[in-house]
């Protein structure tokens, strides 16, 4: 119908016995949400809800059979429901587990993810001993794993200290070390195999001695990505040459200090 000013009314006309009582979708709503949350409540109770199998994925490091029987214990016989973060914690402080993720397969099972611990270093103190990117001792027997991994020396053999947690790790001058090893595997892998030791001397600097010729070749406090690049240099200028120095001085900047025998 159009008005007075000539503009058409977009009002639709009211129709009754359309529209449904909302207060009767509330009640059947919350009848729904109480008979589904009634239901689950007496399955949990008869235990349709309870773990009972369990499933983890295969370590490297870690015995397999031991790991299966410590989730085990750990789970089963827990609701699918419940917070699995308590056994999660205990089992990611076993020292060659660093992370744990559950993931539920309802009704009755669980999924483990398990993230090891990984080696990267052996840390010679007192006895060759694996640590890991943290600087955390790992209980692994090198020559049954075959760990073939850059040896780090540091000055004291008392380099273990244990932290708040109860855990055997590296000291500071052992994370010095350790940095320098992590700094050449994430900027030159390739040139790791070629190093058969890191030490500290009497000045504080990281030393790394080479494993094909034999030749030390300082580095300073603290290895850097343009250090490890600097090195890679030297090793093509010595191949260039023919000549093996015996110690090579990349300590200070701008300079190469080069001696033929100690004490030279």
């Amino acid at each position: 119908m159009a008005s007075r000013n000539g503009i058409t009314s977009a009002r639709r006309p009211f129709r009754r016995g359309r529209r449904k009582p909302r207060g009767l979708k509330v009640i059947v709503l919350l009848l729904a949400t109480v008979a589904t949350g009634y239901a689950a409540y007496k399955l949990e109770v008869r235990g349709y809800f309870t773990i009972r199998h369990v499933s983890v994925n295969r370590p490297v490091y870690m015995n397999p059979a031991q790991l299966d029987s410590l989730c085990s214990q750990l789970f089963i016989g827990r609701s699918t429901f419940s917070d699995l973060s308590e056994p999660g914690r205990r089992l990611a402080g076993q020292p060659l587990i660093r992370k744990v993720r559950c993931y539920r397969r309802y009704p009755d099972r669980l999924r483990v993810q398990v993230t090891e611990r990984e080696p990267v270093a052996l840390a010679n103190a007192g006895e060759l001993t694996a640590v890991d990117a943290e600087g955390c001792v790992l209980p692994l027997k090198v020559r049954e794993h075959s760990l073939s991994l850059p040896i780090i020396t540091p000055a004291s053999a008392s380099a273990l200290i244990t932290d708040e947690s109860g855990r055997l790790r590296l000291d500071k001058e052992g994370c010095r070390l350790l940095q320098a090893v992590l700094t050449f595997k994430a900027t030159a892998p390739d040139l790791l195999p070629g190093i058969s030791e890191f030490t500290v001397d009497e000045n504080g600097k990281i030393r790394l001695v080479t494993l094909e010729d034999g030749v030390t070749v300082v580095m300073g406090r603290w290895v850097e990505e343009r250090d490890v690049q600097y090195y890679r240099w030297m090793l093509g200028e010595i191949a260039r040459r023919g000549d093996r120095p015996a110690l090579v001085d990349l300590s200070f900047e701008g300079q190469i200090i080069v001696k033929n025998k100690y004490g030279g």
